[in-house]
């Protein structure tokens, strides 16, 4: 796991979220190609918003991640 913490002024701080998204009913639609899709998408997304994706991992009916970012 990543231990950088960023510093601004008088604060140090270090922001982590997970996140988690399921298909509705819990279909098992995360499957070969289409979850490395999400997943490229999901990449896309992050880096332009400047965001940092720790790990990531995909399921038959979910996904979740770790992601850092700077306030």
């Amino acid at each position: 796991m990543d231990n950088r913490y960023y510093r601004h002024n008088r604060r140090k701080y270090s922001l982590k979220v997970h996140i988690v998204l399921v298909t509705k009913y819990r279909k098992q639609l995360l499957q070969g190609s289409i979850a490395d899709d999400v997943k490229q998408k999901i990449l896309d997304i992050a880096n332009t918003r400047g965001y940092e994706i720790i790990a990531m991992e995909t399921d038959k009916d979910h996904i979740h991640f770790l992601l850092s970012y700077d306030a």
